[in-house]
């Protein structure tokens, strides 16, 4: 097994242990025998698919996270995030965004919601501003669709 393999099982028991959760543990929630687990967490073999599946639900995380290291951890505690809300369908940068602004503490939130405010306002005062020059054009006749 190569440096990547080993990671996968570094994850799974890090993150294992962030949970305070045993190797029997893992077994009476996923199956996964406490000699496989070992071999897995010591990046000797990979899981397999349906492991994966599980140990997924079981750590919190991303199948992507346990895989790549690249995408987060899963907050139990915060609500997961629908498809669609305010019937509007997220995409999937936009769930990102959502996740990773729930994972920050409160003060930091705060500080990410007052950019995006300002960002916004910014752009808003943009297209006004456009868009008041481009009725301006059309009083003063200087627009060709006059």
């Amino acid at each position: 097994m190569d440096n990547i393999d080993k990671m996968v099982g570094i994850r799974i028991k890090t993150r294992r242990k962030e949970l305070n959760l045993t190797q029997k543990d893992v077994y009476a929630a996923t199956g996964i025998s406490n000699g496989n687990l070992s071999e897995i967490e010591r990046g000797n073999v990979l899981p397999s698919s349906k492991a994966l599946v599980s140990l997924s639900k079981l750590l919190q995380t991303s199948i992507d996270w346990i895989l790549t290291g690249e995408a987060s951890i899963i907050d139990s505690n915060s609500p997961k995030i629908s498809n669609i809300e305010y019937g509007l369908k997220l995409n999937e940068s936009e769930e990102l965004i959502i996740f990773m602004l729930r994972s920050l503490p409160l003060e930091e939130q705060v500080d990410v919601k007052n950019y995006l405010r300002a960002k916004v306002a910014k752009c808003e005062k943009s297209e006004l501003s456009s868009t008041s020059n481009h009725g301006k054009n059309v009083m003063d006749g200087n627009s060709e669709i006059a």
